[in-house]
Order: structure tokens, then sequence, then C-alpha cells
């Protein structure tokens, strides 16, 4: 299950507040699996606050990034982390008619977010902790 902690924080609060943001979306999403009346709606509006939390999150680091060293290969990658996503909800999301299959496409969507996503987010924390350091030090 996806949950906020410690060591998700970057030590810069406005990535850190958008990154929160998404990681509830992402267990808000999670917890919908176990719902009796999962449904295309219900999917449809959890991943729409996903995508809406990963556009503010990503947008915030981009600010943080914009002109610094790797930064525009950092904004591709998040560019197709989020076409990724997309793509795979545009074409799953609309061909939901049961319950079941409301689930068969959490469950595939969740292992794209856990497999790609989450550790996008948990394989930067220290290169953003080392540009605060080295901010402060400068």
């Amino acid at each position: 299950m996806f949950r906020w902690n410690m060591s998700l924080e970057t030590g810069i609060e406005a990535i850190d507040r958008g990154r929160r943001a998404l990681i509830e979306a992402m267990a808000d999403f999670f917890r919908a699996l176990d719902d009796p009346f999962l449904d295309r709606r219900m999917v449809a509006e959890r991943t729409g606050a996903i995508f809406i939390a990963m556009k503010a999150a990503f947008a915030a680091e981009d600010e943080f990034l914009n002109g610094r060293d790797g930064g525009e290969a950092h904004q591709a990658k998040h560019g197709t982390l989020i076409l990724a996503y997309v793509d795979l909800c545009k074409k799953m999301v609309p061909k939901i008619g049961t319950a079941k299959q409301a689930q068969q496409t959490c469950l595939e969507i969740y292992r794209i977010i856990d497999g790609g996503l989450y550790h996008h987010l948990k394989d930067e924390v220290l290169p953003y902790k080392a540009m605060v350091r080295s901010r402060k030090s400068a």
C-alpha cells in the first residue's frame, strides 16, 4: 500500500507537498480495489485524481529543476511517465463493464503505478536531498 513517510521527504516543501498529494491519490486508488461497487466511474475518478496529482507534483519538481543540470532530462522522464499512464488508462478504463473487469483494470494500473511511478518518486529522494545540501553549503 502507498503511504507517505519520512523516507519520501526531499526537504523541499513544494515538492514534498505535491508528492504527498500524489501518494494519497495512489493510496485512495488502491483502497478502491476492495469496494464491492467498483465500476468504470469510480476507476475513472480515481485514475483522474492520480493524473491531476501527478501533474501538480511534477510541475513543482520541474519548477525546482528549471535551469539545473539534468533538469530537462528529468522533465522528459516525467513526460514519459505521464504519457504511459494516460495511454494505459485511456485504453483500459472505457472497456470496464463489470465489477470484475473494474478490479482487473485496477490491478493492471496498480502494477504500472507501483512499478514505475512510485519507484520514480522513491529513487529521486536522495538526489533532491543532495541538491538541498549543496544549496545550503553554497
